[in-house]
């Protein structure tokens, strides 16, 4: 950034930088400024008439919601006159086939089902004509029948009193009432007048929360009005606005705005006749709020003007060129590096500057070195792993061989050929299983359960009743991929070291898995695991021999050990086998692999998150 400050080199010239910097004054901020300075002034009342039309057309809106769900609740109240369900009670009343208490039960009923259970209303009240209070009342609200009598009733009278089946709206103390007399429709005979309080609530449900906050409608005169504001909340000049259009209100005028302003609010009022009533609604707006728009582009217009234009357009040339591109570079070869591709290198045209252009020759010398690097430590881990694992699976347990093998001449001699043959096919099928699979890291799970199952049989040919085999195997684990020669040695194992030494034994064998997990689990229940067993089990398991217990005539047992190792080589340290005592004194051995990806026909598979070498 240094170059960028000075002004002058050692010849006394100015610094391309500066001629740049005025270069870029001259050419863009005089131009731009005066192209905004012509624009607010050409277009400022333009965007101050939009503002009052988008407001009028507001108003309107609000006035037109209002009148439409006020219409509602007035149909509402039309519709006793038009069903006649009313009238013909009354008739009945009238004919004397109904008493009185009848009569005014089936218009409570009736009260209660129109009025009561619909949100849209706060109170109902019924009055048999000639009547001086209701006959019928009842409140959402709460409003008791005494406080109804004393505040309310008095103010309706006048309408009640004249001749008119017409629905009329009126407001008092900020509530919405509909009063209308009732009618027979053949004889024109006046018979009750019932009074409703709508929830306005409801009402003005469509009406934004931001204009309620500061309207007031007036319904027929400025007295009646209503208030969505909180009264506290206004300060002085609020107050006079609302008073002064309050005023000017006079419930006549149809499709009128009025308008009024101060220092800091404008203030409309709309008028709009309808069927029955007539709406006025004030609204007073902070200016800021209103011309937000217009006060926005002042500060833009501003701001670019004297700050931001030249100096952006500067800097984002001076970064891009000098410090975004090749930083860009560089971090594409990094991405490719650790998305795996070994060896990239930055290429492209030469950096802006000294700086970068070594970094560029570093970063692709080091990527050469940590290729040549990894290719080599990869290809060495894998040869390791490979002769250890074809190391470990070339040792055989030569007790397994000669103790079938002298169990085979004992069943000929005491038993016919179908046996010795059937015996001879098991262990055939075992000795294959074992010689063929040298190379193979990954077989088919129902490969290794054929082995297994062979040599089930061989076992059960020489202990007789004295084993059982019990099964409970997911057989939609057929097809996943297992190291070979990991089931059989665990059979083994529990059947050498624990059914051996009971009378009669059960050995289980459990596959199952779970969203992460593979499980093959050997249950059985011999002799029990003492804690000396124990602790002899986990030094074999953890492969070093100098934890192991000395004791005489006890043998390491290798086939537990290179299952052990062999899942763990092949998968990764959190896989393996565990040995444990479990429930009612049994011994189970489970083989943990993981479950992820494990049906993909594979030669290895390699845990999500592990490299190759798995260890």
């Amino acid at each position: 950034m240094e170059p960028i400050n000075a002004s002058k080199d050692k010849n006394g010239l100015k610094s391309l930088n500066k001629r740049l910097l005025t270069f870029m004054i001259l050419c863009w901020f005089v131009p731009i400024a005066v192209f905004f300075t012509f624009t607010i002034i050409s277009y400022r009342r333009g965007i101050i008439d939009k503002v009052e039309n988008l407001m009028e057309k507001e108003l309107a809106n609000t006035a037109s919601i209002m009148s439409i769900r006020l219409n509602e609740v007035i149909s509402l109240c039309q519709r006793p006159s038009y069903e006649r369900t009313w009238e013909l009670n009354w008739e009945n009343y009238q004919n004397g086939s109904m008493t009185q208490t009848e009569f005014l039960q089936n218009i409570n009923s009736s009260l209660r089902g129109k009025f009561y259970l619909d949100e849209r209303f706060n109170m109902y009240a019924f009055y048999l004509f000639g009547s001086e209070n209701p006959d019928c009342y009842g409140s959402r609200t709460g409003i008791l029948y005494n406080d109804y009598i004393k505040n309310v009733q008095k103010e309706m009278k006048d309408i009640m009193e004249r001749d008119t089946s017409y629905a009329y709206v009126k407001v008092l103390n900020g509530k919405i009432y509909i009063i209308r007399n009732l009618y027979t429709t053949s004889e024109y005979q006046r018979y009750g007048t019932f009074i409703v309080e709508v929830n306005r609530d409801k009402v003005f449900q469509d009406v934004g929360e931001d204009m309620k906050r500061n309207m007031m409608i007036c319904v027929g005169n400025a007295k009646s009005g209503i208030t969505f504001y909180d009264a506290e909340a206004l300060d002085d000049e609020q107050r006079e606005l609302f008073g002064e259009m309050r005023w000017q209100y006079d419930g006549r005028e149809n499709g009128v705005v009025k308008r009024s302003q101060n220092a800091n609010y404008n203030a409309y009022l709309y008028e709009r006749s309808y069927d029955g009533y007539h709406i006025g609604v004030i609204v007073i707006i902070r200016r800021e709020v209103l011309y937000s728009s217009l006060y926005s582009v002042y500060e833009v217009a501003a701001g670019m003007m004297l700050l931001f234009l030249p100096l952006m357009i500067y800097s984002i040339y001076f970064l891009r060129r000098q410090i975004q591109t090749p930083v860009k570079d560089l971090l594409e070869a990094s991405k490719r590096m650790e998305e795996g591709e070994i060896g990239v290198t930055v290429s492209g045209e030469e950096m802006p500057n000294q700086e970068f252009s070594d970094l560029k020759d570093a970063f692709n010398r080091m990527s050469h070195q940590v290729k040549y690097l990894f290719d080599s430590v990869y290809n060495e881990k894998l040869e390791r792993k490979d002769a250890q694992i074809q190391a470990l699976q070339a040792q055989m347990n030569p007790h397994f061989l000669n103790n079938t093998l002298e169990m085979m001449n004992w069943q000929a001699r005491m038993s016919g050929d179908v046996v010795v043959s059937q015996m001879i096919e098991a262990l055939g099928t075992v000795l294959d299983y074992r010689m063929n699979r040298a190379n193979v890291k990954e077989i088919h799970l129902s490969e290794e359960l054929r082995c297994t199952d062979a040599y089930f049989y061989i076992m059960s040919m020489r202990f007789g009743q004295r084993l059982r085999i019990e099964r409970e195997i997911d057989e939609s684990l057929m097809g996943i991929s297992v190291p070979p020669l990991i089931l059989q040695p665990i059979v083994e194992n529990a059947i050498v070291h624990g059914v051996e030494a009971v009378k009669n034994g059960v050995i289980e064998l459990k596959i199952f898995h779970d969203e992460e997990n593979v499980y093959l689990r050997v249950i059985n229940n011999g002799k029990p695991i003492s804690d000396e067993d124990a602790e002899w089990i986990q030094a074999i398991l953890a492969g070093d021999d100098t934890k192991l217990p000395k004791q005489r005539g006890r043998h390491t047992s290798i086939g537990i050990r290179n299952v052990n190792l062999r899942i763990k080589l092949v998968y990764g340290e959190e896989y393996g086998l565990w040995i444990k005592r479990g429930e009612d004194d049994r011994t189970v051995s489970t083989m943990i692999l993981p479950y992820a990806a494990r049906d993909t026909g594979r030669e290895e598979a390699v845990p999500k998150g592990r490299d190759e070498g798995g260890v």
